[in-house]
Order: C-alpha cells, then sequence, then structure tokens
C-alpha cells in the first residue's frame, strides 16, 4: 500500500534554527489508486462511500471517496519517503492541529501538497530540539483544495 510519488519535494525541511516563519515548500504529488482505496477502506474505515462503488452511488458524495484518514496518511508518506522529512532533522510529530476535509477525494485524484512554517517555538534551555508548526495545504486535480491541517514537527534545532 506504499503511496505513489508522482513528484518530490523542492527542498527538504531543514533544522529548526533554518527555518523562517512564512517560507513555503513544495511537498510534492501523489495520487491514491483504486485499489489502494478499497484495501485502506475495507481494513480501517468501513464505510460504503469508501468501500462498496454501487452503494456510494447513492450518498451524499455521488460516488466512491478515499478515506480521509486514508488521504492524510497518504501525505505523510510522501512527506518522508518524498524527502521533504529528513530522519536526521525530525525527531518526531508532536500532533496535528486543525485538520479538516474539505472536499471529497477522489480514487485516482492527484494530490498536490504545500506546506508553509506558520510558528516556532525555541528550543527550551538545556534542549537541542523545538517544535515548527506547519500548515499544509492538499489541492485536488481541479485546483481545489481537499484537505488542510497543521503539523508539529518537533525538529534538531541545528546540525549537530
Amino acid at each position: 500500500m506504499k503511496p505513489a510519488i508522482l513528484q518530490g519535494p523542492s527542498e527538504p525541511l531543514g533544522y529548526l534554527s533554518d527555518l523562517e516563519i512564512g517560507h513555503r515548500y513544495r511537498i510534492g504529488k501523489t495520487v491514491i489508486p483504486l485499489d489502494s482505496a478499497l484495501e485502506f477502506a475495507n481494513a480501517l474505515d468501513p464505510l460504503s462511500f469508501h468501500n462498496d462503488p454501487e452503494a456510494a452511488k447513492q450518498s451524499l458524495f455521488g460516488g466512491l471517496i478515499v478515506s480521509g484518514l486514508q488521504s492524510l496518511s497518504v501525505v505523510h508518506a510522501l512527506s518522508v519517503l518524498g524527502g521533504f522529512l529528513v530522519e536526521d532533522r525530525v525527531i518526531c510529530g508532536a500532533g496535528i492541529d486543525e485538520l479538516r476535509f474539505i472536499k471529497p477525494v477522489r480514487p485516482d485524484d492527484v494530490l498536490d501538497v504545500t506546506a508553509e512554517v506558520i510558528e516556532l517555538k525555541q528550543p527550551r534551555p538545556g534542549r537541542d530540539y523545538g517544535v515548527a508548526r506547519l500548515r499544509y495545504s492538499v489541492t485536488g486535480p481541479t485546483g481545489d483544495t481537499v484537505m488542510t491541517f497543521i503539523d508539529n514537527h518537533v525538529l534538531k534545532n541545528k546540525r549537530g
């Protein structure tokens, strides 16, 4: 169920001390194929509008949609596997804030992901890491925003 990386990042996320508020990153492009959407839905989000094409036609969405949880997971996988989140800089995640599923994602939609640094929390005394808050935006094939969230990345402060 590894996501397809159609385009990687413009640059990797730096160390905390390298970042500037307002800096924007292009994370890349990915797609969730129908077979992957159905596999995920059947295992982890078995609602009929995610896993039953015929029943989904009668839903509010008028057809099959990808689970929002899978869309979020695929964006994270793109960030790591595509080379935006680099393990020698990223310690861990500290939570996701303001997650919004704005428009449905359909199987085989190409998703374009960007992020902007919105806040930097400097290290406490005696620590060599802090938190970078990035606002992620995911657009679909028509350019409409389909998902947004703020990810709290715990980052090393500088090369060590």
